[in-house]
Formats: C-alpha cells, structure tokens, sequence
C-alpha cells in the first residue's frame, strides 16, 4: 500500500467543440502492488515488483471542480529490483532501485452531466514508461518470517525523454507501507 503526492507540468487536452482544456495531474496517489525477492547475500536482494497508482487531477484555475473529481490518471509498473540492506539487529535500512516499464491511463471528463446512464465526453490516452525507480527505506524484523517495510521512492520515466509531449507524467515522492513474509531453509 503506498500514497504520496505527484504533480505533473500543465498540458491540454480539447473537448468535442475543439475547445481547448488546460489539464494538470497534482495531489495525492493511492495504490497497491507487491514485491517477490531472493537473497543473494546477507546484504544483497534482487526480485521484481509490480505496483499501480491512482491520482486525481487538479481543479483550480484548469476544470470544473467535479470533472476534476471524476477525472483520473492510473500509473502501472512493474520491473527487476536490487536492493543493498545494512543489518542491524531487527532493523535493516536498505537502497535500491527498480528498472521496468508500464503505462500511465489518462481518463478526463471534459464536460459535466448531472444524469446516470447518459453518454458524456471524455479524452483517453495512454502513454508508454520507461522507468527507473530509486528507493531507500527501512525494514523492521517482527520475526524470523516477517518484516515491517517502510520506503519511499521517486519514479523517473526515461521514455519522457523520447516524447514530444511529456508534460502528462506525473512525478513526485511515494511513500510505501508493507509487509515482507519470508520462507527460510
């Protein structure tokens, strides 16, 4: 489980009337996902992991309060992880990075309706990530099979990079809250 707070830069977006929309992905995510890894050492782990998040977009001075309230972005990656940890007693701080891809799906109403059931305008998109996710974090041994994880993470989407419009990513910190259960010989 993990939440934090993403912003993207401004971008637009046209509705059936080729009006133009000034969009803006800022505020909080929400998402789940999970991690599977082996030790290779003491002090070395790799495995990979897959997450998606959840972000609304902003009203403010871009949208109507309520088509910002149903409009959304759902980022979903996975990828390979590494991870170096520091044992301490019960506590292991770690580094690490995930290297994978995913994709970000934009959902934006571009007008209100007031009534169920009818049919209202929205834009659809999607755009390819490429990405490398740096983490640093601490895990709390409650037993010999299960551990407490805090992380945070920062996601860099190198495929923005080959993109003429890259102003739909969203970035910003993550903060992870997990539990690790572990199978040992």
């Amino acid at each position: 489980m993990h939440t934090g707070y993403v912003q993207s830069k401004e971008f637009s977006v046209f509705d059936v009337e080729n009006n133009e929309i000034k969009m803006q992905i800022k505020g909080a995510v929400f998402g789940l996902g999970g991690k599977m890894g082996v030790f290779l050492h003491r002090n070395f782990r790799v495995g990979a992991e897959g997450y998606f998040s959840t972000c609304k977009y902003n009203s403010g001075k871009y949208m109507n309060q309520l088509i910002a309230e149903k409009s959304s972005c759902r980022i979903g990656w996975g990828g390979f992880t590494f991870d170096i940890l520091f044992p301490v007693n019960k506590f292991a701080p770690f580094m690490g990075v995930t290297i994978g891809g995913g994709s970000a799906k934009h959902l934006i109403f571009t007008e209100y309706n007031h009534f169920h059931h009818v049919a209202t305008p929205v834009v659809y998109f999607s755009n390819p990530l490429i990405v490398i996710n740096p983490v640093i974090g601490l895990e709390f041994f409650a037993t010999k099979r299960i551990s407490l994880l805090f992380k945070l993470d920062y996601m860099f989407n190198l495929y923005k990079t080959l993109s003429i419009n890259n102003n739909t990513y969203p970035r910003g910190v993550r903060l992870y809250l997990g539990v690790h259960f572990y199978h040992k010989k």
